[in-house]
């Protein structure tokens, strides 16, 4: 028997033929079936996550105040603070108002513990008095007003910023008790909240004010007179439509510096003083801040 030993040829490189998969299969294989993966489990989370979520509302919030840790309690009040406006509708004759200005009165003095430090805590105070402005009902006056002695100032500033949202007149004889105040910031934030009440009372001591120490307080107490249509304030605020004067005031950006500006052309287009209707005119072409000409052009219609 004859045995070939010679091997079988070779075949042609040319018929040699790689066989590939497809690129969108590659795709799939690699990136797309592992990002479904992913997304189911996302989703089963999610899901479990809504099906165990406890929704709170004020009144959990409230009594989280009341009886929670010194961390809870402080969280607690800031959550409520941030809620409150979205159920001001259903509170309303549920005697919550009531409720939370007890809250109020009783955290005075509150306190948190820091290892072995122990202090005051005026955060719960604080953000109860935004809940209480931002819910913006007159019952919750009294309790504001008896806040307004607090010693310490950010609580104090708090409460007024409380009582100028409210807006009821009642608050008027506290807050200008605080035109007297030590601090600055206070005094300059009780004249702001007076203008915004707009009660008559407090023109003679808003007056008072122009002559602060304070720069701030004297601005504030000008806009303040402005908005009761009291042109007591009025040279004043025709300073502050003067560039080069205000670009001297230290401690302040330029944002903020317009910001007074625009604030002062427009106390000034409320009075319609007439001293100033050249001086706006010419602002309202020549400014080179856009928006300090735009509150021009509004204030000259004033005139």
């Amino acid at each position: 028997m004859e045995v070939n030993n010679n091997p079988a040829p070779m075949p042609p490189m040319e018929d040699l033929v790689e066989e590939k998969k497809p690129t969108s299969l590659l795709v799939a294989q690699f990136f797309l079936f592992p990002l479904i993966i992913i997304a189911i489990c996302v989703g089963i989370f999610l899901l479990f996550g809504y099906l165990t979520y406890e929704q709170r509302d004020a009144r959990d919030y409230l009594n989280e105040i009341r009886t929670g840790s010194d961390t809870r309690r402080w969280q607690a009040a800031y959550e409520l603070s941030n809620i409150i406006t979205t159920e001001k509708e259903r509170l309303k004759n549920t005697g919550f108002v009531e409720d939370l200005t007890a809250v109020y009165r009783n955290s005075r003095g509150d306190t948190l513990q820091e290892g072995s430090t122990t202090r005051t805590d005026p955060r719960i105070r604080q953000f109860l008095a935004l809940t209480m402005g931002r819910l913006g009902d007159a019952r919750a006056v009294p309790a504001l007003t008896e806040g307004l002695n607090d010693p310490e100032v950010e609580n104090q500033i708090y409460t007024l910023w409380a009582l100028g949202s409210i807006g009821d007149n009642a608050a008027v004889p506290g807050i200008v008790k605080e035109l007297r105040n030590d601090d600055p910031s206070v005094r300059k934030v009780a004249a702001y909240v007076l203008g915004s009440i707009k009660d008559p009372r407090a023109s003679r001591d808003l007056q008072v004010a122009l002559n602060d120490p304070s720069k701030d307080v004297q601005w504030s107490a000008a806009i303040a007179l402005a908005q009761l249509q009291d042109p007591a304030g009025a040279e004043l605020l025709m300073k502050l439509l003067d560039r080069s004067y205000v670009s001297q005031l230290e401690g302040m950006t330029d944002e903020q510096r317009n910001e007074l500006r625009s604030n002062a052309i427009k106390c000034l287009g409320i009075l319609k003083f007439p001293a100033a209707r050249d001086k706006i005119s010419e602002l309202s072409q020549n400014d080179p801040d856009l928006s300090v000409r735009d509150v021009s052009l509004e204030a000259l219609k004033k005139f």
